[in-house]
């Protein structure tokens, strides 16, 4: 936050994908920042699936602990990263598997630098990151129609 907020003169959203995790984003995201950029930071509290899609299609880039914000600001076409906790499930899997590694960080094995030189490397050249995007996300229409072409409807 603190790279992006003084490189780019950019807001940064905080909203927490789960309800228990509203009570604890000031001690653990915003109090540790600096004033500069405590000033550019908005807080949301929790909000449901639709409300993120929106805000998400007009962000520049996603950063979540969480696999469903990177999920649906995808399907938005925008750049998201997915910050891979050991506990998470093998459902972090489809991001390597989509040709978004560089994308995704196991958080045990990852300082905030890399994290931050890889957002500012899609800032410097947002064009690039979104065809990247979008070769995933056309991998997962292909995926889709194989898969969907194999359901046959039932009817009684």
């Amino acid at each position: 936050m603190i790279e992006w907020v003084r490189k780019t003169g950019n807001k940064v959203l905080i909203c927490p994908e789960m309800t228990y995790q509203v009570d604890i984003m000031d001690e653990l995201l915003i109090d540790p920042l600096p004033a500069d950029v405590k000033s550019k930071v908005i807080k949301r509290d929790y909000w449901l699936p639709d409300e993120a899609a929106s805000i998400y299609a007009r962000a520049h880039s996603v950063i979540s602990f969480e696999c469903h914000s990177p999920i649906i600001a995808a399907a938005n076409g925008t750049p998201m990263f997915y910050l891979r906790q050991p506990e998470d499930t093998i459902k972090g899997q489809m991001y390597y598997d989509l040709g978004l590694a560089d994308w995704v960080f196991e958080i045990e094995e990852t300082e905030g630098k890399q994290i931050a030189d890889r957002l500012m490397e899609n800032w410097d050249n947002y064009n690039k990151a979104e065809r990247k995007l979008g070769k995933s996300m056309k991998k997962v229409a292909n995926i889709y129609k194989a898969s969907s072409g194999k359901i046959k409807l039932v009817t009684s």
